[in-house]
Parts: C-alpha cells; structure tokens; sequence
C-alpha cells in the first residue's frame, strides 16, 4: 500500500509512518531468514513452512511475515492465550515459552509448534516475539504429527498448552527439554529447530529494540497504533465497495479418517457498509476424526482469503481483520473442544474455509458498481494439501520422518485477466516453494522416478485453472517404509467462477510388483509406458499404515485450481499453444474449447461453427436467439448487473430482472466425477450417498455457459437426478 496523505492524521509525519511500517516488516522477514538459516529441516529450509511476527503486550499483531496467512489466527490466539495464562508470573528478557495445542495454543495442529518470548526495553514489557513452524515430528500415535487413525486428541501428538517455558533468561529449562526430547521420534531435529524458533524470536527482539531506541518508546507506540487505523480505514473501504447483503454457500470436507462422510462448512456472510460478518453455524459438529478445525486456524483461514482478494496491498497488522466479525458455535467442526482429533483441521476443513469465504466474496464483487472490486473475483483454489509421510529405517539403520512438502504443488484459481498458477500453492501460502527433488533424495532414502504438471487437474475457462503436478518414487537406500496419506481434495473440488470448469482431484497410489528394478538395472528410464505393475492400489482419501516395499512405486497426484469463464471464450491461439505445450490435447481442444486445429494452427473458420454447434447443443439443439459479440472478452461471461437486471456481457442477452439471476436460467445437472471425466479432468468417484453433482448454469437466449459449481446432493435431491 502506498501511503497517501490523506490517511494520515493530523500531527503525524507520513515519511515516518511509512519508515517504522516498513521496519517492521522488515523485522519480521529478518526473524524467518534467522529461522531458515538455523533450521536443518527441509519443511523449514526448502518449502518455508513457518510464520514468523511481533506483538504488542496484550497480543494485538505490530507485523506478520507473509509466508504462511493461516498462522496468523493461531499465532495471535497462542500470545493471547500466553499472556492470559502467566499473568502474574515473573518474567525476564532470554525466556521463551513453548506451545503447540490447537485446543489451549490455537495451533493449527500439533506439529506447527510456537515458541513465544517477551521483549523488554528497559526494565518494561513492550511485546512478544513469536515464532511457528511445522516440526517433523511431535509424538503421538504417528510419525510426522497427522493421524489419520486417532480418536481423540492424546492419541496424536505430546500436547503443550500456553506457560510452559522451554528457555529461562537465556538458558534451556532442562528438565522440559529432557521430556520433549523423550517424546519424539527424531530428538536431534527437534531440539535444533526449537532452537531455531528462540533464534528467530531473539533476532526480532534486538530489531525492535533497536527501532525503540531510535525513535523513542511514546513515538513508536504513537505510529504504531496510527498505522493500525490506517490499514484498518483501507479495508474498510473496500470492504464498503461490495454489494450489501447476505449470501450462503457451502463446502465440504471429505472423509474424517475413519469414514467416507462429507462434513459441511456452511458460512452465512452479512455484509453491511463497511463491516462483515461471517457466521459458521450450520456447519457440522466436530467429528471423531483428525478433520476438526481450531477457532484460531478458523480466523486465519478467513484471513488467508480476505487479505488477498480485499487488502492484496495493505501490510498486515491488527487492522486489517478489525472490519471483520468471525462467529462459530463452540463443539462444531470449525469450534471443536476436547477430546476433538485436530491434527489435519487445517489442511482439511481450514482450506475449505478459504474456498468458502472466496466463493461469498466472489458473488459480493460480482454484484458491486465499482470495476476494481468486479476484478478481485476469481476461480476457486484447489487448496486443500494432498499428503504423503514416510517414515522407516535405513539401511544404515537410522530412523527417518519424511514429511513431502511437494503436496503444496496444487494449481490456483485463475483470474479476470489470466490463467491460474501452475503449482501455486495454498492461498494461504504468500511465499510457497517445493522442495527440489535432489534436496529430497539426498536427505531421504527415496528415488524419484518422474515429476510433471497433472494435466488431468485444471479447470477449463476463458482462463484455465492452474494445473497441480504428478510424482512417483521407490525407495533408494530403504527395505520398506510405513506411509500415512491424505487427499482432501479428492470427491469434492474446486469451483470456477463464470462459467468456468471446477478443477480436477488429488490421491494417491501404490504400484505394486513393479519392474522397476529390472528398468533401473537395464538403464532404461521409467515412463508410463515402460514401467509395469502387478497391481495399482488406490489408497483411500486418509490411510496410515500402508507397507511401501523396495518393489513397489509410490504415486501422489495433486489437484487443480477453478477456471474463470465460458471456454468457449477462450483465444483459440491459447488454445493452439496449450495443445503444443501438452496442456491439453487435440480432443480436448476441440470438444471443450470448441477449436480446431490443422498441422497446430487455427482453423479459423471450422473453429467458429464448431463453437456455434457447441452452444446450440447446451440449448437441446436450437440455434441461439441471440450471437456472442464478435469483440466478447474472456471475462464476459459471469452476469452483471445493472439498472434493469442482470444480463450476460458476452452476448448482452437479459437474464432476469430480479434481485437474482440464477432461476431464470438453464441447468444442467450431472454427476460431477463423471462429467469431468468428458472433459479429460480426473476426479474421484463417490461411490456412497450424498452424490456430489455439477450444476452448468447456461443462457437461454445465447448459450453462453454462466457458471459451474459444484454440490452435494441431498438425499431426497439425489435420488430425483437419478
């Protein structure tokens, strides 16, 4: 955000608000690189997994590092719950306290462990750094923190509720390392990056000391909360710029880890002026599975959502969030209390959290006056992490967890004005990476045997979704490994927006009785068409426990963001280079897209009746009443609204004159994995009730498709679509 004058107030120098904004963020970035450079974990070091922020003394936020947004909810719930918990206590510069448990800490689950430490000027209280990152492993019933199998929540991990102070004035509190360090299955990894967590928080304290000292204690403080205000006006204002109203919409959460069930996040949005309120009730009650969702990674969730659509320039502070009110009944899945399971809530529910907040946005923007906000619409994330952790012994008899961040390899939404990311990563995650795949097999005892774009995965648009990627391996210095899988995003995926396909799933497979020794012996690289296997064993959306022996071939495919508008809109020279780049191939061009190529060019000509037939075929057959304007642009397909109605800006085709649009349209109604098998996109059978569908929203006067979504039947409904 650049700072303007006029939200400065009077008094106030606006260089100087602008320098000590900058400077923390400038803190706080500095904590994360002490972090990484002290780390030698690889979910750390290679794929940045970690928050890194500083506090006020009562817990309000100076400044959060942009790598992971959902810890902004856990993080601030942990020092408040801190602050509340040792109230009274002494304390001294050099402690650190140490937390992890969503129930007390608000952690997201419990391997994202807080290390906590006061700062002092002087002799006073003036903040708290903090410190978050996912440890490989924290005890419990399973080795990497995810259990897929646990009940409740003792069985899955060593929980440590807000006060227990791990360092005193400097030094270690030896008798709690010496009980964390009984507790883990890898002592040596988790005891550094504690340390690498207090190194962190010992960077931003001699910073902002260092700020305080330079600009005066009443100053800082003055600026700061005059920087609050400001970041807080900002949002306010765009939020003033939605259209008023109350929207509904659901997602889903797919299989708690004991049974195939589909759990409901529903969210009642009021927006009114410049405030917003989301209300979660309505959504299911806590399960007895590992799916539950901490009320801290629920506000962190939102956020992951509002701050890239609403506030995608405001440094984050405590303003930001301010102009939002989040509300969930206490014991339901986004409010769970013990003994609720949690240690996949984030993953899980928490993502479904942020494609749920995204598709309200989405019809707020839609309906605004102001073209700014029209164009913060977008398709829907795949989020939703598919992954893969192994753990086993050596052959030098050395135990190893590997945690594969290469499930944060999911395609994002795409946008009014482009394709989504391929491999883009969680909205959540500002600065995701993957880990390289030398990194991997160097530190673990695994050989890749190929890793490539998941062409089955995007979302057909105007815009096409971002593709996730594809990557198997065998083991490589390892008889056999014990795997825990999970692939929440694989019966119910993500959302296009105006007319745009939703995106394909994730899962996971083994190979088993594989040639791959044979081909690896011959020299003869593994493809699809050379490697063979006896058996393709598709794992189920949660699994722990699967035997990987050095025979076999572990497969993980991740999914792909929402497409944005009609594909029949897509730029058939777009077209022409995604089938040249194997994006997408001949037949999916021609059937999906409506294009026609010869030798790899546009057959310009044969490419406008097939689209012309291809609209005609949505309406049964007729010819539209109406032509798509010769100039229609890729977004042109999601209604509008003005003073008569909403109408379809492709074709300028009325479509209601009421406050909605959506009843006096055509829908089409189909089994969603089916139909999108038609259009080459890869998503798993539901083979139990309720039935996910896809319903295709079209115009009855031009044929333009409006908009896909995906939704869960009610049993009464699905019994009549059969």
């Amino acid at each position: 955000m650049t700072m303007n004058s006029t939200y400065v107030p009077a008094g106030y120098d606006p260089v100087t608000l602008e320098v000590l904004r900058m400077r923390l963020d400038s803190i706080v970035e500095e904590m994360g690189s002490a972090m990484i450079r002290s780390s030698g974990s690889p979910v750390i070091t290679e794929s940045g997994d970690f928050n890194t922020a500083l506090f006020d003394p009562e817990g309000k936020i100076y400044s959060y590092s942009d790598f992971v947004q959902f810890h902004i909810g856990s993080g601030s719930v942990a020092v408040q719950n801190l602050v509340a918990e040792i109230k009274g206590e002494p304390l001294y510069p050099g402690d650190a306290f140490i937390c992890n448990d969503p129930h007390t800490a608000g952690s997201a689950h419990p391997p994202d462990t807080n290390v906590i430490s006061p700062i002092f000027y002087g002799d006073e209280l003036i903040g708290w750094a903090q410190s978050q990152a996912h440890l490989v492993d924290v005890g419990g019933m399973t080795p990497g923190g995810f259990a897929p199998g646990a009940y409740d929540c003792f069985s899955e991990a060593l929980r440590l509720p807000p006060g227990v102070k791990v360092f005193e004035r400097g030094q270690p509190v030896e008798w709690v390392r010496r009980v964390l360090l009984n507790n883990v299955r890898v002592p040596t990894l988790f005891w550094n990056d504690v340390r690498s967590l207090v190194a962190s928080n010992n960077t931003g304290i001699r910073r902002l000391c260092g700020t305080v000292e330079e600009f005066g204690l009443t100053e800082f403080r003055d600026y700061t909360r005059v920087n609050f205000e400001i970041a807080e006006r900002v949002v306010r204002e765009r939020i003033a710029l939605l259209a008023d109203g109350v929207y509904e919409d659901d997602e889903w959460t797919e299989h708690n880890g004991h049974v195939n069930e589909l759990y409901r996040v529903h969210c009642t949005m009021t927006k009114s002026g410049d405030q917003i309120t989301l209300d979660f009730t309505g959504s299911s009650p806590q399960t007895d599975g590992f799916i539950n969702l901490s009320y801290g990674t629920l506000v962190g969730s939102v956020a992951s959502a509002l701050v890239p659509i609403l506030a995608w320039d405001v440094p984050f502070n405590e303003g930001v969030m301010t102009a939002c009110d989040v509300v969930a009944e206490r014991g339901s899945l986004v409010n769970p209390v013990p003994p609720a399971p949690i240690s996949n809530g984030h993953l899980t529910t928490g993502a479904r959290v942020s494609r749920l907040v995204t598709k309200l946005l989405n019809e707020a923007a839609r309906a605004s006056g102001s073209e700014l906000i029209r164009a913060r619409t977008q398709g829907v994330w795949a989020d939703s992490w598919t992954g893969g952790i192994s753990a086993g012994t050596r052959d030098d008899g050395e135990y190893f967890v590997l945690f594969n961040m290469d499930g944060g390899g999911m395609g994002t939404g795409a946008q009014p004005v482009t394709d989504g990311l391929d491999c883009g990563g969680m909205m959540t995650q500002v600065n995701n990476a993957l880990p390289d795949v030398e990194m991997n097999e160097m530190l673990y005892p695994v050989l890749y045997l190929w890793k490539r774009l998941n062409t089955a995965s995007a979302g057909h648009g105007a815009y096409r979704g971002g593709l996730g990627h594809e990557f198997a391996w065998r083991l490589h210095g390892a008889p056999e490994v014990t795997q825990t899988v999970f692939a929440p995003n694989a019966q119910v995926v993500a959302d296009g927006f105006g007319g745009g396909f939703p995106g394909g799933g994730s899962g996971h497979s083994v190979w088993r009785a594989t040639n791959i020794n044979d081909l690896l012996t011959e020299g003869i690289v593994p493809t699809d068409a050379t490697l063979t296997a006896g058996a393709k064993d598709l794992l189920e959306i949660n699994q722990q426990d699967v035997a990987i022996g050095s025979g076999d071939v572990f497969v993980q495919w991740v999914a792909g963001g929402g497409g944005y508008g009609d594909p029949l809109l897509r730029d058939p020279e777009l077209v022409a280079r995604d089938v040249s780049d194997g994006y997408v191939t001949e037949t999916v061009a021609a059937q999906v897209y409506g294009v026609v190529l010869v030798g790899g060019e546009v057959d310009t000509t044969a490419t406008e009746r097939l689209r012309a037939a291809l609209r005609a075929e949505r309406l049964d057959g007729h010819p539209p009443a109406q032509r798509i304007a010769p100039n229609a642009s890729p977004d042109s397909s999601a209604p509008r609204r003005d003073s008569e109605g909403w109408y379809c800006p492709a074709s300028g085709a009325r479509l209601s004159s009421g406050a909605g649009w959506r009843a006096d349209v055509l829908t089409r109604t189909s089994v969603a994995a089916q139909r999108l098998a038609e259009l080459g996109v890869r998503v798993r059978p539901r083979d139990a009730e309720p039935a996910v569908l896809i319903d295709e929203l079209i115009s009855p006067a031009c044929g333009t498709l409006l908009e896909t979504r995906i939704r869960v039947a009610s049993r009464e409904k699905e019994d009549e679509t059969r």
